[in-house]
């Protein structure tokens, strides 16, 4: 009897914790992919229905009790993301505290609702994996000004809840914020008191970023294009609804513009992509418009010399956000991304060259050079 008691109570616990298994495994699949916690129970409804269709009855009734055990809420959903949440950080955590070194990427910027906050990524050698592993080290507000010496407090606050010796950091990467790399109160220049051996890096999309910045003719070409785009996209509603509809009739490359975003480095050339592909399109729907915007956006292009700048900037913004795409990602060493850029500084010559001959780079201006060629003889 005691050991009929005993495999009863093995068995119950064996199942007890497959199910929590489970609703953990099925937890950090939904904060994966940044779904809501209440949809949790659609899983295991979905589940069911699928035993029911693939299982007979005896696996079926077996397997279904099975899944009805598995703790599915919104609020147990919750509980095992956090659960996941801190057994990562104490890995984070375990695994600085053996690396011999680590660096800090560091980066502020404003949320949508003026919030500042302060985003730190770690990367370290991992002895125990022979690795170099690179993670999400935390986030924290800012509360008032983003001062160096806020920005120094913040990451010092952090590293001290961590347990995460100063002298361990090796390097820091920031952007040419003045709150960053000033050369007396700056974030940069305050970790050098503590840590006079310190390297320090400038982010190197940024550099790119900065260095193809626009002159007064492209800008003012560039911002006729993005008060296009906001006016048709914005205006009204039903305006928007009717480019849509418009754009869907006449079988265009795509069925809406994209809206520019400032904080994403490469939204420009893809506002640009799409604007050029439909260009054609967007100036027939605005020649059908009765307002006087309109009418100037129509002009606009109508404009020949200001088109075939539109080309350009659409090019050569494809060719940096190329560059962009190459200086992202996991696993990137200093002296890849220096390569990167050496190779593009290269590519630019060739594009020089090649905008005053063939054009093989350039296949936006190309494009309209070949249209007006061909309306000229009509």
């Amino acid at each position: 009897m005691y050991e009929k008691s005993t495999i009863v109570l093995a068995n119950t616990i064996t199942a007890q914790e497959r199910a929590t298994e489970c609703s953990l495994r099925i937890a950090w699949i939904f904060g994966k992919h940044k779904r809501s916690f209440t949809d949790a129970e659609i899983v295991k409804e979905c589940m069911l229905e699928t035993a029911d269709t693939l299982f007979d009855d005896k696996q079926k009734n077996e397997i279904n009790d099975r899944i009805k055990q598995i703790p599915l809420s919104d609020s147990t959903s919750m509980t095992r993301t956090e659960l996941l949440a801190v057994d990562l950080m104490s890995q984070l955590d375990q695994g600085l505290k053996k690396a011999p070194c680590i660096s800090l990427a560091i980066d502020e910027s404003t949320d949508s609702t003026d919030n500042a906050q302060l985003i730190f990524f770690v990367r370290y050698y991992d002895a125990g994996e022979k690795k170099i592993c690179q993670d999400l080290l935390g986030v924290t507000d800012l509360k008032g000004r983003a001062r160096g010496e806020d920005i120094y407090g913040s990451l010092k606050s952090m590293l001290e809840s961590r347990n995460i010796d100063i002298k361990s950091i090796i390097s820091v990467t920031t952007d040419g914020a003045p709150a960053m790399v000033g050369r007396k109160k700056g974030l940069v220049a305050r970790l050098k008191e503590d840590n006079s051996d310190m390297i320090s890096y400038h982010c190197i999309i940024h550099q790119s970023v900065l260095c193809a910045s626009l002159g007064d003719e492209y800008g003012e070409v560039m911002e006729t294009i993005m008060k296009q785009v906001n006016f048709l996209r914005s205006t009204s509603a039903l305006q928007h609804r009717l480019l849509r509809t418009f754009l869907t009739e006449v079988n265009a490359s795509y069925d809406d513009l994209l809206v520019d975003n400032n904080v994403r480095w490469l939204s420009k050339g893809k506002v640009l992509e799409r604007f050029c592909a439909i260009r054609k399109e967007l100036q027939t729907f605005l020649e059908d418009q009765n307002s006087v915007k309109a009418k100037a956006f129509s002009e606009f292009l109508k404009d020949n010399k200001k088109i075939e700048s539109v080309g350009f900037l659409a090019d050569i913004m494809s060719h940096l956000n190329d560059l962009n795409v190459k200086l992202q990602g996991e696993k990137h060493t200093i002296s890849n991304l220096i390569s990167a850029i050496q190779a593009f500084q290269k590519k630019i010559e060739l594009l020089k060259d090649d905008i005053q001959s063939q054009l093989f780079h350039f296949p936006r201006i190309l494009e309209e050079r070949k249209d007006e060629t061909d309306t000229k003889y009509v």
